[in-house]
């Protein structure tokens, strides 16, 4: 991945770094107040989380796209971490959003879930910080996630899916604010 953004295959991905980079305006970070999900392409919409801390290692859901709702079977807008994951999923998904919020740079990651007795699934996502009028501090994360493989026919709540033996593996890259490339002497952060 050296030389290149570790997502440049995935227009949605791409699509929102480049919005995000766009209102960043020579900031660390791009401004809540600046970003207007309405302004990305329709066919991202379903594909957009935002949240925020709720206290130490407590991440709330602000706004779930549609396409959060149809895979894991509910609307966890309003609702935490805590309220609808468990186990080695929450902890990895709270180690990335940390990531992202607390270093104030984008996060790429990969994860795998047992979708079903079949087999297993992958998942992309790029977590972008947001300020909310300090330029320099970290208010919320944007993030956009996408399934590269399809969906079963009977989707599985992400609560059950979080449960032991669930969720696989995963890791994540912080990238570099400017580039979008993997920083530099990071391992990659296999939780």
């Amino acid at each position: 991945m050296t030389g290149r953004k570790p997502f440049s295959d995935e227009p949605a991905l791409d699509a929102v770094a480049a919005y995000w980079a766009h209102k960043r305006h020579d900031r660390r970070m791009a401004d809540r107040a600046e970003i207007d999900p309405l302004d990305l392409p329709p066919s991202i919409w379903p594909n957009l989380l935002i949240t925020e801390p709720a206290g130490t290692g407590i991440w709330r859901y602000r706004l779930v796209g549609s396409a959060h709702v149809q895979r894991y079977g509910t609307d966890f807008t309003g609702k935490t971490l805590q309220d609808i994951m468990q186990g080695s999923y929450r902890d990895y998904m709270t180690h990335i959003y940390d990531a992202a919020f607390h270093d104030g740079v984008p996060v790429y990651s990969e994860s795998v879930f047992r979708w079903d007795a079949e087999g297993f699934a992958m998942t992309r996502r790029l977590m972008l910080p947001l300020s909310h009028g300090e330029a320099d501090r970290s208010a919320q994360v944007l993030s956009v996630q996408v399934w590269p493989t399809a969906m079963p026919v009977q989707p599985r709540s992400i609560t059950e899916l979080s449960r032991s033996g669930g969720f696989r593996d995963g890791f994540y890259l912080r990238l570099d604010t400017d580039t979008f490339e993997p920083l530099p002497d990071q391992a990659s952060g296999g939780v």
